[in-house]
């Protein structure tokens, strides 16, 4: 007798459309349309208020922690001390259940301590980036502001810019795009790495502000442009096929020997990029140009770098990093 065959079954997936394709996309890199009236001061009244309900959540749960340690310190020795000294059954009872109930409440304890304190962080930081960014958004000519919640550059987006050489390692966060009179940009947070001189040990090679952007330049050679303080940190190191074409005070530019950066890049953008003020809370400055891309590496101290936690934001200096953006899209840009 034949055997009889299994009816196969089909499955007809249809192909998403553009708009769940989209959407797919959105939900995987959590993106966030930026608004674009955030002012300076309902930047900062805003972080304030969530720095200072998430420290105080935090300070008291460190307060709590500090002051259970020495008590349940105390109780375990007690109840081991019962618990060996008396030879009864009682004594060995009360001893044994007294550090079951310790432990059990420890336990309870870092589990509600646990699952509240990274909810509370992780809430400020999202906060935190949304505000912060949509602060540094706001003006007449940007675009259609997005932040990438959850997008990440990698090495790779930064190898064919040649600032830096050896780049082993990175990490980034907040990756923002928007549209500046008729530019795609894109910006975000990053710090580079290159490998120590001991095993599994880095160097910093650049923690700052990272933003990138099409130009309209069609010359053949590259330009890195370096503005920096007296005390130098975070200066360029992948230069070996460039020569030093001018050298002023703080500010330095390398091209290939010959190359003509006043024709190149135009008088005005190379006299504009000499009045950039390297003060405050910017330390250097690094630009690197080529036909058709831009690029630039702007280190700062903690008052940007560091989420501010325990101390204050500080206004000024978020308010002086939107200015170095703008001010060098507009020099960049200009034609």
């Amino acid at each position: 007798m034949a055997k009889k065959e299994k009816a196969k079954v089909v499955v007809v997936v249809e192909p998403l459309t553009e708009e769940q394709e989209k959407a797919k996309l959105e939900a995987s890199l959590d993106i966030v349309q930026l608004e674009q009236n955030e002012t300076l001061d309902s930047f900062s009244e805003k972080i304030e208020k969530g720095r200072d309900d998430f420290y105080k959540t935090f300070s008291k749960q460190r307060k709590i922690s500090n002051l259970l340690i020495p008590i349940v310190g105390l109780i375990m020795a007690a109840s081991f001390v019962l618990f060996l000294a008396v030879n009864q059954a009682w004594g060995k009872i009360v001893g044994g259940v007294i550090i079951g109930f310790t432990l059990v409440g420890m336990v309870i304890f870092y589990i509600i301590t646990r699952n509240k304190l990274p909810g509370k962080s992780q809430e400020y930081l999202r906060n935190f980036a949304i505000t912060s960014n949509s602060y540094l958004v706001s003006k007449q000519e940007v675009k259609e502001p997005r932040l990438l919640f959850k997008k990440r550059y990698a090495i790779s987006d930064f190898l064919p810019d040649r600032v830096y050489k050896d780049v082993a390692d990175i990490a980034s966060r907040n990756i923002v795009e928007f549209d500046y009179k008729g530019h795609a940009v894109q910006m975000g947070e990053a710090a580079l790495y290159k490998k120590g001189a001991k095993r599994n040990q880095k160097e910093l090679l650049f923690v700052g502000r990272y933003f990138s952007f099409a130009n309209d330049y069609h010359f053949e050679d590259r330009y890195i442009i370096n503005i920096n303080k007296k005390e130098k940190v975070d200066l360029p190191t992948d230069f070996e096929d460039l020569v030093i074409l001018k050298e002023q005070n703080n500010f330095a530019i390398y091209g290939k020997d010959g190359a003509n950066f006043s024709k190149d890049l135009c008088k005005d953008v190379v006299s504009n990029l000499l009045s950039l003020d390297c003060s405050g809370a910017l330390l250097n400055v690094n630009i690197v140009v080529w036909a058709g891309h831009t690029a630039a590496y702007l280190s700062y101290d903690d008052s940007i770098v560091a989420i501010p936690l325990d101390k204050k934001l500080n206004s000024a200096s978020y308010q002086q990093l939107k200015k170095n953006i703008f001010d060098i899209l507009e020099i960049m840009l200009e034609k």
